[in-house]
């Protein structure tokens, strides 16, 4: 099966309302971290009223190809994000959503404000994708993000990869409308490979 990534994203106020809290920052994410993991799986239902979820996309299992793509950096372990924002924030950084502050990249989810939204977008949509990827492609092919073999058979039997299937294209451009449509409604965003 493989781990795969989900972006949402929820009203920015009813998350600010959440990370409020009299104990400080790290106490307000637990408290978002606890309502989050027990929203149900449909859009927009909420039975406390506190976190809708507007919308959702998954990359599959080309998220670690698309931080490699994005930063030119891979991940050496998954406890530390490689790479500067507002390239890095798009797919593995942001503030991670418990009470410590720390954690695997792997099963705990990270938030993106507002503001970070804002700069993800500006980043990816400044992008050429396609020349990007060409500049790019013997570069992943080298250090092997996560998953990035195996998708589909030629005739000849040979297996492509990510960029000859055209997989990482699709996700780039999922992800880069995500944040268009995140950064116009001012939204936050949380992040999460499982």
């Amino acid at each position: 099966m493989g781990y795969w990534m989900w972006l949402t994203r929820y009203d920015d106020a009813e998350v600010a309302a959440l990370l409020d809290h009299p104990h400080g920052l790290h106490a307000g994410l637990g408290r978002l971290r606890e309502t989050w993991d027990d929203l149900p799986i449909e859009l927009g239902y909420d039975p406390s009223g506190s976190l809708r979820k507007l919308e959702e996309v998954d990359t599959h299992r080309a998220w670690d190809a698309l931080h490699v793509l994005l930063t030119g950096l891979p991940n050496e372990d998954y406890d530390r994000v490689s790479g500067d924002p507002p390239a890095c924030d798009a797919v593995m950084g942001g503030l991670v959503m418990n009470e410590t502050g720390e954690g695997s990249l792997l099963h705990v989810p990270r938030l993106l404000r507002p503001a970070q939204v804002r700069a993800v977008d500006a980043f990816l949509r400044a992008l050429d994708p396609d020349a990007l990827i060409r500049e790019r492609h013997a570069y992943l092919k080298e250090v092997q993000p996560y998953s990035f073999e195996g998708w589909g058979r030629l005739q000849s039997g040979e297996a492509w990869d990510m960029v000859e299937h055209g997989v990482l294209r699709k996700t780039f451009d999922t992800v880069r409308d995500f944040y268009t449509r995140a950064a116009a409604a001012g939204n936050t965003v949380i992040k999460e490979i499982v």
